[in-house]
């Protein structure tokens, strides 16, 4: 499989579906025999990524190819990909839904009645870090065991799964849910 073919791929898929734009929101993939990752670069339309554009950054965390600068949410990434030696693919986005939740610093629990509770539960809202540091990703161990999507106070939502398919698909799920409680909340 090329994977940076795969992330140009999911990257404009993504846009589509009104997931990312050209400032928000970054996918990538690891290979997990070399510990290389493909991450989209920053500030790039998703919708126009080629396979050349895609940033490649070996184990040591050194960008060893792709035109564009690797995206600044690159430890974000590294940091899911520590935490769940199980996935392919990381998601990160500003889903309106779930990125409100992580605006109020407020975990998304789902209601125990759903079907989707089984998969998501709690998704956890971590702790305030800035962005493109170290300090976004504290507690993602934690808040990813078992579970496939996080939120980021004060940021937006990240999203882990076998592959980029997998993980767009999760968070739609995520997303989707998050927009029905708000709304039953209206009813209320």
């Amino acid at each position: 499989m090329n994977v940076a073919a795969e992330v140009a791929k999911f990257s404009r898929i993504a846009e589509e579906k009104g997931l990312v734009t050209s400032l928000e929101g970054n996918l990538s993939m690891i290979d997990r025999e070399t510990g290389s990752i493909c991450i989209t670069p920053s500030h790039k339309s998703k919708l126009l990524l080629t396979e050349e554009q895609i940033c490649v950054v070996n184990a040591a965390g050194e960008q060893i190819g792709g035109t564009g600068k690797k995206s600044s949410e690159y430890f974000l990434h590294e940091a899911a990909y520590k935490a769940r030696p199980d996935i392919g693919a990381v998601f990160h986005c500003h889903s309106p839904y779930l990125t409100a939740y992580a605006l109020a610093y407020r975990d998304f629990v789902t209601p125990e009645d759903s079907f989707l509770h089984q998969i998501f539960g709690t998704i956890t809202c971590l702790p305030y870090g800035a962005h493109g540091t170290h300090a976004i990703h504290q507690g993602i161990e934690e808040a990813l065991k078992g579970r496939p999507v996080a939120l980021l106070a004060g940021h937006g939502v990240v999203c882990v799964g076998e592959d980029l398919e997998d993980a767009i698909g999760l968070l739609e799920a995520a997303e989707n849910f998050a927009r029905t409680v708000y709304l039953k909340n209206q009813l209320d």
